[in-house]
């Protein structure tokens, strides 16, 4: 496989977002800690979370563990804890809380169309809102911490995950551009035709055409179908072939001045991790809901086009989300920077402390 030439570039002073390992583990015990008071105090008050019972007592025991756990990778005696036991700590808090955050997207995208945030019956529903952006900060922080400790307990660079270098020894910094690997390619691609079916329902509510015609899915006409479609499917496209290709990781000619440049990696893995999880999830989710439909263990009343239209949208989301979610990390690893050291240094690197 032909590798593209990494792109060398002259190590600056880091900034404190380039410094996260070392504050990680603070700001996640400290938000765990504040969030997990609010939750308790919803509760104490007779409020739920997410209108499930006893939920709020759960979850705020569960950040309250976290909290610990997260300043454990930070301070002295948490050395003295097992490193596994931290990690699988921290892994699971962020689990918990991707898993409470699940529905965040969707919140964002109808804030965005209609200005508002509604739950299942319609009725606005900020608290929910706020209480999955809550879950959300955790989970990022958490993950953050994680990595933070991970390298930490390995000596490994925080940046490139190379054994740790001698302070100051970095004299540059290598920007690898690989091409993905074919398979990762096939993948990406039927994760974007994975949306056809979904668009496809509601091109035929459109129109107007059974099974829709005259149900209460139809909706003859309406603009805000393809307004929908032309502004979620493109950037959806976009994104996701944009991992696989070269035009990813360097701007492309159309670009006018930035055309050559390197396309900063947070640019697309940002949106990657903001979407991935939450359409896996609930496209899983609904894949699994219609199945035990199917099989008799649960009952759904409706017509063949809400099948249809249920069916395209758990393809759909699931085949589109588990799809980013992949190409999202092999960009990640292709796209990893790589520390060059000087030659003086090169001996040392294997017993020095981490670049942060």
């Amino acid at each position: 496989m032909n590798t593209a030439p990494a792109v060398g570039t002259v190590v600056p002073s880091p900034r404190w977002w380039q410094r996260w390992p070392s504050w990680a583990g603070y700001a996640a015990a400290g938000w765990a800690l504040v969030y997990g008071g609010v939750l308790l105090a919803i509760t104490l008050d007779g409020g739920t979370l997410y209108d499930v019972p006893y939920l709020g007592w759960a979850a705020a025991t569960a950040l309250f563990m976290g909290s610990a756990l997260a300043m454990a990778t930070v301070r002295e005696w948490g050395r003295s804890l097992s490193p596994l036991v931290v990690s699988a700590g921290l892994w699971t808090v962020a689990a918990l809380a991707l898993a409470g955050s699940v529905f965040v997207l969707l919140n964002l995208i109808q804030l965005v169309v209609d200005g508002t945030v509604s739950g299942r019956d319609g009725r606005p529903d900020w608290e929910a809102f706020a209480e999955r952006l809550g879950f959300a900060a955790v989970a990022v922080l958490f993950l953050a911490a994680a990595a933070s400790w991970r390298h930490r307990t390995r000596n490994t660079c925080p940046r490139c995950g190379r054994p740790a270098h001698p302070t100051g020894s970095v004299s540059a910094v290598e920007h690898p551009a690989p091409p993905a690997p074919d398979r990762i390619r096939r993948i990406a691609y039927l994760g974007g035709l994975a949306l056809v079916p979904y668009y496809g329902c509601h091109l035929l509510r459109f129109a107007d055409a059974p099974p829709f015609r005259g149900g209460d899915l139809a909706a003859p006409g309406d603009p805000s179908i393809p307004a929908f479609i032309l502004g979620t499917v493109l950037p959806a496209e976009f994104l996701i072939h944009g991992l696989v290709h070269k035009w990813g990781m360097t701007f492309p000619r159309w670009t006018l001045w930035l055309s050559g440049r390197r396309v900063p990696r947070f640019l697309p893995v940002a949106p990657v991790w903001l979407i991935a999880p939450t359409l896996a999830a609930y496209g899983t989710g609904m894949w699994v809901y219609i199945l035990l439909h199917f099989t008799g263990v649960v009952t759904m009343n409706g017509s063949a086009a809400d099948y249809l239209l249920g069916c395209a949208a758990a393809t759909g989301f699931a085949g589109y989300g588990w799809a980013l979610a992949i190409a999202g990390v092999s960009y990640q690893r292709r796209t990893r920077p790589r520390c060059v050291l000087s030659p003086s240094s090169q001996s040392e690197s294997a017993s020095a402390t981490p670049v942060t």
